[in-house]
């Protein structure tokens, strides 16, 4: 289900942006795309599913984890069977049993963010100035 699968990337590019956005080398510019970025992909994502990701971060938690060889990577709890075939069909999203966290399988088509940040950062950077336009 393509819904499913805009949800899991959109949760694990706010966490990034998040990340992004905190590091001290950000220019002003490049926090700012960070922000309207998190601010326009919370949008899409359902509220039920933002505050639950919300809580588990703000209390220092992941809220959405790959399952990784059967157990989520957030706290190494064993995903049972079960569970995985149902992540597993349609591309579906869990929740972990033990942590709470979101859970999904096939990291690797989510994985290679750092170009799309790249250039979003990089956009960013080269905009142009709203006071400096004429």
């Amino acid at each position: 289900m393509r819904q499913t699968e805009d949800i899991i990337q959109k949760l694990l590019r706010i966490r990034k942006a998040r990340e992004l956005s905190e590091q001290p080398q950000m220019s002003e510019e490049e926090v700012e795309a960070l922000r309207e970025f998190i601010i326009e992909n919370r949008r899409q994502i359902p509220p039920f599913a933002m505050s639950h990701f919300d809580r588990l971060e703000a209390s220092g938690k992941m809220g959405i984890a790959e399952v990784v060889d059967k157990k989520c990577s957030a706290c190494g709890a064993r995903i049972s069977d079960d569970e995985i075939a149902y992540l597993q069909k349609n591309k579906n999203i869990g929740v972990c049993d033990n942590c709470f966290a979101f859970i999904y399988m096939d990291g690797q088509k989510f994985a290679g963010d750092d170009e799309f940040f790249a250039d979003l950062l990089r956009r960013a950077r080269t905009a142009e100035k709203p006071n400096q336009a004429k």
